[in-house]
């Protein structure tokens, strides 16, 4: 005898079962939340390399495909040359990656090991040297040290107490790390084997990337409906190129700014300029808030160590601000984000409150994602509704000229 089921009480039993599910779920993560963060931790230690991997290969894939057009067009013209040209393309560009990455660590780690040292070791004497050279500008200005000096004075002690407990607190993390650094750069790559893993991983990520991505499409159109599976297609290469093209966009960007930035200071003497270059290239990586945040320690910096230069630098970098967001910039990102200010402002505080320093860089581009989907999402609801109306409209006899249009901004 066959049984017949209700299809919709079939479909209320199984919603049923997933609430239940996911109501078990919570709890026993509400319950025993440090036993699953250390099971994540130990899983997320076990693939690090492969998550190395796919960062890496995601990074340089861009430089690998236009080494691979360069060569297609002068040398590997035809079909049966693919290989030998991916192969030579992945060779270049892993050459290239990996010499810029030993240049930069070989040239800039040293210097910046050497620039805080000096930092923490002579902070006592900076701090003496920069209440002086206050001190001297007060005498000479007597209408100002009527009203600034006594303040200047107390204020002082507690920023002097606070700098040192920060000096004291810090200096053995630094020291820590330094044994890693001081004994060169092999040693320094020993230390990070995850990354080196990685960038293994990342060849054979590149080397057969149309393959691992056809993978990912047969499995996402056997388990995914149709149309789902369509427009995860197209969201998703769209997704990419936005996050793509502003990662690699940005990193060149603050790398020429930083490569400025350090000869910029070099010409004008000014110290710690490795150092300082370093803080400025990487903090450029954050969109609208990045300049600042990079300019700001770095300022205190210069005057801590040498008071005399400091409006130099700060007009220095007002001049280099400039040059990035209104000339370089532009040229190389072009407007590829097309996000409103405000949405970044909160993307960066969002994030960055989320997951700290990382968060701020990688929160802007992701966020751009989200709106694009979502404003895609919302204008084709529009115009479906639109169709709606405009039909019924024509029927009925209304005036429809105010409806939302297509062209009208998100």
């Amino acid at each position: 005898m066959k049984v017949k089921f209700n299809t919709k009480y079939n479909t209320i039993s199984v919603y049923a079962i997933i609430v239940f599910a996911v109501c078990i779920m919570i709890i026993l993560l509400a319950f025993r939340l440090n036993e699953f963060i250390n099971v994540a931790r130990k899983i997320m230690s076990a693939i690090a390399p492969v998550v190395w991997g796919f960062i890496i290969a995601y990074l340089m894939s861009p430089l690998v495909t236009k080494t691979e057009g360069m060569l297609n067009k002068r040398m590997f013209k035809k079909k049966s040359h693919a290989r030998i040209n991916r192969t030579l393309s992945i060779l270049i560009s892993s050459i290239i990656t990996l010499s810029a990455i030993i240049t930069l660590i070989a040239l800039a780690v040293p210097e910046i090991i050497e620039s805080l040292s000096a930092l923490f070791n002579n902070m006592p004497e900076y701090l003496n040297s920069l209440y002086d050279s206050v001190i001297a500008f007060f005498n000479k200005n007597p209408e100002i040290s009527s009203t600034m000096s006594g303040w200047f004075e107390n204020q002082f002690e507690n920023i002097e107490k606070m700098v040192l407990e920060w000096v004291t607190n810090l200096k053995p993390i630094f020291e820590k790390y330094l044994i890693l650094l001081k004994d060169g750069v092999l040693n320094f790559l020993v230390g990070v084997k995850d990354f080196l893993l990685g960038y293994i991983v990342s060849i054979y990520l590149l080397y057969s990337k149309e393959h691992f991505l056809l993978q990912f499409k047969k499995l996402s159109y056997a388990m995914l409906p149709k149309k789902v599976y369509d427009v995860l297609m197209v969201k998703g290469t769209h997704a990419n190129k936005i996050f793509s093209d502003f990662i690699v966009g940005k990193a060149v960007d603050s790398l020429i700014i930083g490569m400025l930035c350090f000869i910029i200071l070099v010409i004008f003497q000014i110290p710690n300029a490795m150092l300082i270059s370093f803080i400025v290239g990487i903090t450029n990586m954050i969109p609208f808030f990045g300049p600042f945040i990079g300019a700001i320690p770095s300022a205190l910096l210069v005057l801590l160590t040498s008071p005399s230069k400091t409006l130099l630098f700060i007009i220095l970098i007002l001049v280099l601000q400039q040059f990035d967001g209104n000339i370089l910039g532009p040229k190389i990102l072009g407007n590829k984000l097309n996000l409103p200010t405000f949405w970044i402002i909160f993307s960066i505080f969002f994030f960055g409150n989320l997951f700290g320093f990382i968060g701020m860089l990688a929160g802007v581009p992701v966020f751009a994602v989200i709106y694009a989907l979502t404003k895609e999402f919302i204008e084709e609801r529009i115009r479906i509704k639109n169709l709606d109306l405009i039909s019924k409209g024509i029927e009925n006899g209304e005036d429809l000229s105010d409806t939302f249009t297509e062209e009208d901004e998100f």
